[in-house]
Parts: structure tokens; C-alpha cells; sequence
């Protein structure tokens, strides 16, 4: 028994050791949180000799003479297309050859006084340091015309100050911290800047500018003092005096021409001229150039030399340095190809971080060395034109063995290398690439790739997802394109998969367009961090709690403010960006279902260049990871469509507006009104296309509308109907136009007079339209639901109605047709009211009904009053009663409440039973899943808060069963009674313990003495 009980303590502290163990180990990171980029080609292809991190000068190292004086590397050394080189775009105009070459990659540290053979103190500086994953890039040409080192005089040392705000007229050229209007904002595109590290530069003086920097003595003497890193970050920068000795072995001074600093354009000139932008030389930067007060600094020659000279002088440029962060760096290939070749420029191929490929297919035909790849892949850049692939070597070398791109933005076939062998396994990689140009910078976007392996013809690849695509219904004669303007994030799903919500989140550099274009639509308060999700909870429809003031444009998706945010949107398409999908003019030339392929998944802006259908704003369905493959885990929300809530993946364009439609617009909870409660409804109705109604004068056409209600509906005033258009832009009110009368007759509401809105009076030569075709025409009233409503209830899951219909509003146009004769359409909306029924019981004898209970009943903490109407059936009514009675049968029936929880609390139990504890009853219906959702399927009773309250076996009630005043009842009673039996069962278990502790006692003692 006592080791049994050691086994147990043991136990339990082990799990408690466990638990600790859990909550303290860190959980390491998967791999696949990291996006495996792979070797990209040239500069994983440079060796570490040494195995110091450093590889280092690449200069000299390609002629095969490392260390060799004034070698002719540079020609040998690869050329890195880097940078812009359009002049349209560049820093002043220049003419750019976008042209880089390697020094060295990192780590490698700063040295200092460095000298390149000189041996002066005013010729020594520390040299440029890379970090680990950077490399060290030169511009092959000065890339600005002249000018001045500096500007003010006299010239003082300082590169820039630590002190003030002082920059030298070349570190403004370099790197302006105060605009963009600088060699470093200038000449590369924003994507490639992500790359080069803004950082100080080492060996200058930051000394402030009057000051200047002294020559050291002491510990210090053959240098200079507050030789240090620049005060500013520059992303690009000249080099240092030091850098020459570092990166290219050059140690014999002045006047020693070094052919690897030569500039291209001298080069390409057979050895003779300037560099470009017919400059002589670069400037380079060093600790003093205030030497000897007469103001010298060293330069680059256009053949090779370095000089020291007047710093006065504006024929010098600037050819820039910079590091290059390889961390995305995915590719490095031939620039026409993409391809593996020896020779010839290099393009270099980035990850765009976050940007996925979202879509892709591999296959292989062809006989062994003469393979052919066939490569489809979609992706979230916004103007994909290829698919980039490269084909790695498995083991220690990691080799690219070839590499290139299709020639369609999609995809296409692509011919492997004949000595690709078939019995090795090769890593392939594959992703979507927007290919840079000289205009916009040389390197090309990727998303992140996807990792195949491909041995022989077998391809093995992650499973693609399904497609993300719009589908757009009508007829137009124009081209249409999507923009993307929302991103998905943070998807909720319900228990069948099916979405229960979605966070819009604004795209990167679209803030300031979007949030312009909701308040040009009339948004107030725009959110600034998230426009987009701003105007989805008010305008996309799925209303905000409480409702926003525009729940129009859901249903009406061409009228609202989220129409004019379209519109909006269209007259800034330049700022979008480029399209994410199109589909071509002449598409849809008859009406017709097309399909819009997108990248996945996000709110998109589709626009139409025709003009013909107004811009449309929707989103893609949301993908569920956790369903079965296939276009199942392309998933909308479960309602979708109900009521007008829109559709995920699904648009129509203009010419599908039905002709009349109505809809109930302030029930977006979809559980039906209270008695006394205001019912908005609206009414749509298309303008029709009067081409052909020649025959028909004005004064005959006719176009009205008439709304008849069913008695538990009370139509407002006739003053209180509001009319709008949605031209000459949506949200236009007509209602006091000239010849539109509107008249409230008893049960009836009538509008006539419509034409005047969108037809022209042509005398005898009959009507035309004076508005596009297809514009759409709103009514909007609120009516009160009324005493005399009918009320639904759950009867065995089914629905149990009112003797009438279910409180039906049906609508009528009444419009001539071409002939002359008159034409009726129609469209209703059903308002619902429900009613619960309770039965109150005896518990131990449920056929035994009590009457005389008395509850109160409350919602969302407010108590509700009613009216009685009978014995045991009360109607909602703000000026009744909190107190509700059962009939003598144990009914209570209670009238004209919403679908929502309500709370009960029983006062006053019937004579002899205990009153049962507060419990909640709620109507739960299910609308027939049309658009209009104009009536409910099936309802059913949900209770909680008490055991005693359920719901019957054939679903009409709810039974609540009181336990009699009894012993065996004393358990469901509260108070008194319950502490009567504590008391009792208390005194109960000492009596029963005592004899088990005394003997459980001796057997311990017995235990200890054995």
C-alpha cells in the first residue's frame, strides 16, 4: 500500500516536471517558415578560398593572377546589370550604362589607414566593410555630369557633420537625406533599393564644416583625427582612397595608372576620351581635403590614374558604390536569356518578399537530352510577363545548371540542356517574374518559388492550389480589367468550412488612393491605416454593428457610395498599379458567363474601357487549406447571396439589372421585426431601352408603380418616400422633380409619372430614352409593422404562419411596351414576426398542466413589455406589462418578438412547486436560400440556462417543468431547501466516515510498525 502510494506521488510529480518541461522548452521553427531560394548562379559560384568569409578582390581573382599590380581583371569580371539606365529617368539626365561589376562579398571588416601607396597621411583612409550576406558593387562609369565637390567655401574637411546639418555637395549627390532628387532615389527603382544597405560610410571627417579635421600627433600621429563613419546613411557612395588598396591591390600611388579603374566609356572608345557624361574623372573620398588650404581631394581618372586636385573643379562625376544585400537574391543569369552563359552581362532576380506564386503545373515530354519542360505558374505580382525557372545540382556544389524564362507572362515550354542527365535528381524551381527594364530598373520581380525535383521525365511538385477567378454575366463591347485593391487576412471558418469572416486589409502603396477616393464618395472618418477595410464594413455589404448609413450598394451594386468609390477609383486607375487580370474586348459581344482569372485571393476593382457597365468592386471566394482538394476549398460565406449579400467570385456586369426588384434593406441580422418596429423597404427598377417605342407618344407611355400592403403593415406619409437615380451619379435624389407624383392611399402606395426621369418628350415621333439604358431607379420608404401582423412560429422544424400570408408587400410596374399596350411586372418582400410558445408542466408528471406562473421576459438585459390579448397570450407592446401569466392549460404564448434570445425569470411559481431557475428561449429560422430570401424554410426552438426548460418532442413549444415542493425535489429547488439538505447530508457523511477513518488509522499504524 505505501509503495503504491510512493508510485503515485511520483507520478504526479513527473507530470508536474512534464508540464514545466512544455511551458518553458522554446518550440523550434519549421523550415518551411523560410522560403528556399537556393544558389542563385554567379554569386554563390564565387569561392571562399581561405574559408574567412571573405571573398575578396574579385577584380583580380577572375584574370587568374590574384594579387597581380594594375592587372586587367576589370574586362574579365562579370558585368551586373544593376540600376536604371534610361536617361528619361535618371539623376540629371545622364547617360547610365547600368552597368556594375563585383569587388568583394562579405563579411568583410573595415581596415584603417589603409594606404595605396602613397605613404601620406592625407592619402590614408579606412576602407568600405560589408556585412555577411552583401556584396560589394561598382559602377563600370561616373553616372552624373560635373561638379563641385562642394559648394561653400572655405573647403573644410567634412564629408558631412556630425555636429549640424552639413552634407558636401557630394554626399547630397551621393545620397540626399532631404529629398529623393539624388543619385540614390534617382537611379534605381524602389524594389531594387530594398536591397542596398543605407549605412554610414568609413575614413571621412564629420567634423563640423568651419572646424575642419587636424592631423593626429601621438597615438595618433600619421592619420587623421575624427576620422569615422559618415553621420548619414547612404545607399550609394563613392569609394574611399582606402578601398583602392582593399578591392584592387593597388599599391603604387599616384601617377601609376591601374587598368582596372578605368572608365567603360574610355574602354569602348578604343582607350581614348572621358568617361561618360563627358567627364574627365570621379571624385573618391577621404579623411582631409582641405590639404594645404589649397583645397585638394582625390580623384579617378578617366584612363586609370588617381590625382589629388583642386576641389574647385566641376568637370569630376560621381560613379557610385554600393553594398548589395544577396538575402533575396534568387537568381543571377545571362541578361538576354536568363541563361547560364560563361560571358556576357548579368540580370539579377529578387524575391519579392511576401508575394506568392499561387498557382502552378509542371510537365516534362522528350526523349533523354532533348527534354522539354513545359511551365505554367500564376503568381501575386501585379504585372507578371514570365515564369522563371532554374535547374539546380543535388549535393555539396549546389550548382545551377541552367536557368531562363518563358516567353509568355503564363507560361510556356522552355528546352533543357542536353547534358541535363537522366539518371541524376536536380532541384527545380519555378516562379512568377516581372522582368525589369531600363526604365525601371534592371532586376526583375519574382514571387516566392516553388521547389520541384525532376529526375529524368518525372516532375515531383507541392500541390497547386485550384485558380482564383471572378465570374462576370452580361454584355459589353470593352475590354475588362481587375485591379487588386484588398487583401484577405484572418479567415474565420465555420464548423462545414464554409467562411464566417474575412479582415480586409489595405494593399502596400495604396493607402492614399483609396482613402481619397471613400471620402470623394462622401466617407467621414476614413480609417487612415486601413482605408479598405473602412469602406468594407460600411459600403461592401456586410453592415457594420449598428448599421451603417449605406446598405445600398449590396444590392444595387452600380448605385450607393460604394458606386461612387468605384468611380472614384476608375479616374485614378493610373495609381493602381498594373492590372492583376483582364479579359479582352469583344468577350462579351452577347450576353454571356465569362470567368476572370486573378491572382488569389483579395477585393479587386473591375473596370470596363468601354464605358458600357460602371465599374464593379468584388471580391474572390476565400481559400480553405483544412477541405479536400479541389475548387471546393474556394469557399464563400454561408449566406451568401441572401438577402442581396453579395456573392464571393461573382459580379454582373450593368445590362443584368433585373427590372424591378424590391428587397427589405434594415433586417441584415435576418431575424425578422417587433411589433411597433419600422420595416425599410426598397424598391429598384431598370430604365428601359425606348429604341423602337416610335409609335408611342409621351402622353401615352406609361411607366408607375403601385405597392400594396397586407393589413399588418402601416405605409408612411407620402412625403416620407424618398426617389433616387444613379445619374448623372449614384446616390442623385429625384424626388421633387416636376410631373412625379407620389400618393399614399389606404393600403396602397403609388408613384407615377416616372418617365420624366429618363424619357423625352418627342411630340408625335414617340418616346426616347434622355438616360443610358439600364440606369436604375430607387424607392426607399419605411413602413411600421403593426398590431394586426401575421406571426410565425416553429412547428415540428417546419414554419407555422399566420392565417394570411406572412405580412406580404408586393409591388407592380405597370409600363407600355412597343406596341402601345400596357405590360405588368412584379416583386414582393416578405417581413416576419414570430411568436414562442411555452407549456408549463409538472415535472414528475408532464401531462399535468399548472397554470397561474408568472415570468418576466428580458433581452439584451432590457426587460420587454407586453399586452395581453387573451388569457395567456401577450403581444410585444412598449406601453404593456412586464409581468406575463400562464393560462390555466400552462400556455403562454408571446407575439410579435424578433428571432433573438430571450431571457426568462419566473416570479411567482404555481401553488405547491419551486419556481425554476432563468433560462433563454430563441427562435432559430432558416430562409429558403434564393437571392431575395423572401421566406423561411424551417424554424426551431433553442433553449439553455436551465434543464427543465426543453423543447417538446414535436417542436411546437418550449416545456418548462417545475418541480413539486417535495423531498426528492429538493435538489432543483434553491435557497433553503438546499442548504436543509447540506446540512443533512453532512451529518449523514461523518456518521458513515468515522469507522472507515478509525480502521484506515490502524492500518497505517500497523503498516509503520511492520
Amino acid at each position: 500500500m505505501g509503495r503504491f502510494r510512493v508510485l503515485i506521488a511520483f507520478t504526479l510529480s513527473m507530470f508536474v516536471l512534464l508540464a514545466g518541461v512544455l511551458v518553458v522548452l522554446p518550440v523550434e521553427r519549421a523550415a518551411a517558415d523560410s522560403v528556399e531560394l537556393g544558389p542563385d548562379g554567379y554569386f554563390s559560384a564565387l569561392e571562399d578560398t581561405d574559408g574567412d568569409g571573405q571573398i575578396l578582390p574579385v577584380v583580380d581573382s577572375e584574370t587568374g593572377t590574384p594579387g597581380t599590380q594594375n592587372a586587367n581583371g576589370w574586362i574579365n569580371t562579370r558585368r551586373i546589370l544593376f540600376g536604371k539606365a534610361d536617361s528619361s529617368v535618371t539623376y540629371g539626365g545622364a547617360s547610365v550604362s547600368g552597368g556594375y561589376k563585383t569587388l568583394a562579398s562579405g563579411a568583410v571588416p573595415s581596415v584603417p589607414d589603409a594606404d595605396f601607396g602613397i605613404n601620406t597621411v592625407y592619402a590614408k583612409s579606412a576602407t568600405t566593410s560589408i556585412d555577411a550576406g552583401e556584396a560589394l558593387l561598382w559602377a563600370d562609369d561616373v553616372v552624373t555630369a560635373g561638379f563641385l565637390f562642394d559648394t561653400i567655401t572655405p573647403y573644410r574637411d567634412s564629408f558631412d557633420s556630425e555636429i549640424d546639418d552639413y552634407q558636401s555637395n557630394l554626399a547630397k549627390v551621393a545620397d540626399d537625406k532631404y529629398s529623393e532628387d539624388d543619385v540614390a532615389g534617382k537611379n534605381y527603382s524602389g524594389f531594387e533599393q530594398e536591397f542596398m544597405r543605407s549605412a554610414p560610410v568609413e575614413g571621412v571627417c564629420t567634423a563640423a564644416h568651419s572646424t575642419g579635421c587636424g592631423q593626429g600627433s601621438g597615438e595618433h600621429a600619421g592619420s587623421y583625427l575624427r576620422q569615422t563613419g559618415s553621420k548619414n546613411g547612404y545607399k550609394v557612395f563613392p569609394l574611399s582612397t582606402g578601398d583602392i588598396r582593399k578591392y584592387f591591390g593597388h599599391t603604387t600611388g599616384q601617377f601609376a595608372y591601374d587598368k582596372n579603374l578605368r572608365c567603360q566609356t574610355h574602354i569602348d572608345n578604343g582607350y581614348s576620351g572621358n568617361c561618360a557624361n563627358d567627364t574627365s574623372r570621379s571624385w573618391l573620398r577621404n579623411p582631409p581635403w582641405n590639404y594645404a588650404n589649397a583645397g585638394y581631394a582625390f580623384s579617378l581618372t578617366y584612363d586609370g590614374g588617381i590625382f589629388s586636385y583642386m576641389t574647385g573643379e566641376g568637370m569630376y562625376g560621381f560613379r557610385p558604390a554600393l553594398r548589395l544585400s544577396l538575402d533575396n537574391l534568387l537568381l543571377s543569369a545571362d541578361s538576354g536569356n536568363q541563361s547560364q552563359s560563361m560571358s556576357g552581362d548579368v540580370q539579377l532576380t529578387f524575391v519579392e518578399s511576401g508575394t506568392k506564386t499561387t498557382a502552378w503545373s509542371v510537365s516534362v515530354s522528350g526523349g533523354a537530352g532533348s527534354r522539354v519542360l513545359d511551365l505554367r505558374a500564376a503568381s501575386e505580382l501585379g504585372a507578371q510577363d514570365a515564369v522563371g525557372w532554374k535547374l539546380v545540382e543535388q549535393g555539396e556544389s549546389q550548382t545551377v545548371k541552367a536557368s531562363g524564362k518563358t516567353s509568355a507572362a503564363a507560361g510556356g515550354t522552355v528546352a533543357l540542356p542536353s547534358d541535363v542527365s537522366d539518371s541524376a535528381t536536380y532541384d527545380l524551381y519555378l516562379w512568377g517574374q516581372e522582368s525589369g527594364s531600363a526604365s525601371k530598373g534592371w532586376s526583375n520581380k519574382a514571387s516566392e518559388p516553388v521547389h520541384c525535383t525532376l529526375t529524368g521525365d518525372t516532375v515531383s511538385c507541392p500541390k497547386s492550389p485550384p485558380s482564383c477567378g471572378i465570374e462576370l454575366t452580361g454584355q459589353t463591347a470593352g475590354e475588362l480589367k481587375a485591379y487588386r485593391i484588398g487583401d484577405y487576412a484572418e479567415s474565420v471558418f465555420d464548423h462545414t468550412g464554409a467562411l464566417k469572416t474575412v479582415r480586409l486589409g489595405t494593399p502596400s502603396g495604396l493607402g492614399t488612393v483609396l482613402k481619397s477616393a471613400a471620402e470623394s464618395a462622401g466617407g467621414l472618418n476614413v480609417d487612415a491605416g486601413n482605408p479598405i477595410g473602412w469602406v468594407a464594413a460600411q459600403w461592401l455589404g456586410y453592415p457594420a454593428d449598428p448599421l451603417s448609413d449605406d446598405v445600398t450598394s449590396a444590392f444595387s451594386p452600380f448605385a450607393g457610395k460604394l458606386q461612387l468609390f468605384a468611380q472614384a477609383l476608375e479616374k485614378d486607375e493610373a495609381l493602381l498599379g498594373a492590372s492583376a487580370g483582364s479579359l479582352p474586348a469583344g468577350t462579351f459581344s452577347s450576353p454571356t458567363t465569362e470567368t476572370l482569372v486573378v491572382p488569389c485571393t483579395g477585393l479587386y476593382l473591375i473596370v470596363d474601357d468601354s464605358g458600357a457597365s460602371l465599374p464593379i468592386i468584388v471580391g474572390t471566394k476565400v481559400f480553405n487549406d483544412a477541405l479536400d482538394d479541389g475548387d471546393g476549398r474556394f469557399v464563400d460565406f454561408a449566406d451568401a447571396g441572401v438577402r442581396g449579400k453579395p456573392r464571393l467570385g461573382r459580379a454582373d456586369l450593368k445590362t443584368t439589372v433585373v427590372d424591378i426588384a424590391k428587397r427589405i434593406v434594415n433586417d441584415a441580422g435576418m431575424d425578422g421585426f417587433d411589433v411597433g418596429a419600422q420595416v425599410e423597404y426598397e424598391i429598384a427598377l431598370r430604365v428601359p431601352d425606348l429604341n423602337g417605342f416610335s409609335a408611342v407618344p409621351y402622353g401615352s407611355y406609361q411607366f408607375d408603380v403601385a405597392d400594396v400592403a397586407e393589413a399588418g403593415l402601416t405605409l408612411p406619409a407620402a412625403s416620407e418616400v424618398r426617389v433616387w437615380m444613379d445619374v448623372p451619379s449614384p446616390g442623385t435624389e429625384v424626388t421633387a422633380t416636376a410631373g412625379l407624383s407620389i400618393a399614399v392611399s389606404g393600403d396602397t402606395l403609388s408613384v407615377s409619372g416616372l418617365k420624366v426621369l429618363f424619357a423625352n418628350d418627342n411630340g408625335a415621333s414617340g418616346v426616347t430614352n434622355k438616360v443610358p439604358a439600364g440606369s436604375l431607379i430607387r424607392l426607399r420608404y419605411k413602413a411600421v409593422l403593426n398590431a394586426s401582423a401575421s406571426f410565425s412560429s416553429p412547428e415540428g422544424g417546419g414554419i407555422k404562419e399566420g392565417v394570411d400570408t406572412v405580412n406580404e408587400n408586393t409591388v407592380t410596374l405597370t409600363r407600355s411596351t412597343s406596341g402601345g399596350g400596357p405590360e405588368s411586372k412584379s416583386a414582393s418582400a416578405n417581413v416576419y414576426s414570430f411568436k414562442v410558445d411555452l407549456v408549463k408542466v409538472d415535472k414528475d408528471d408532464v401531462s399535468r398542466p399548472l397554470g397561474g406562473a408568472r415570468f418576466e421576459v428580458s433581452r439584451d438585459g432590457q426587460a420587454l413589455r407586453f399586452t395581453q390579448v387573451s388569457d395567456g397570450v401577450y403581444r410585444l407592446d412598449a406601453a404593456g406589462s412586464t409581468e406575463v401569466v400562464t393560462h390555466t392549460d400552462g400556455t403562454l404564448s408571446l407575439q410579435g418578438v424578433e428571432a433573438r434570445e430571450l431571457s426568462f425569470e419566473e416570479t411567482v411559481a404555481p401553488s405547491g412547486y419551486f419556481k425554476v431557475s432563468g433560462f433563454t428561449v430563441e427562435v432559430v429560422p432558416v430562409w429558403y436560400p434564393d437571392a431575395d430570401a423572401k421566406r423561411v424554410e424551417l424554424a426551431s426552438y433553442r433553449t439553455g440556462g436551465s434543464s427543465l426548460a426543453y423543447v417538446s418532442p414535436d417542436g411546437h413549444a418550449v416545456m418548462v417543468a417545475d418541480p413539486s415542493k417535495s423531498l426528492a425535489n429538493l435538489p432543483y429547488t434553491g435557497g433553503i431547501g438546499i442548504l436543509l439538505l447540506v446540512i443533512i447530508g453532512g451529518l449523514f457523511l461523518m456518521v458513515a466516515v468515522r469507522p472507515y477513518y478509525l480502521s484506515h488509522r490502524a492500518e497505517a499504524t500497523a503498516n509503520i510498525l511492520i
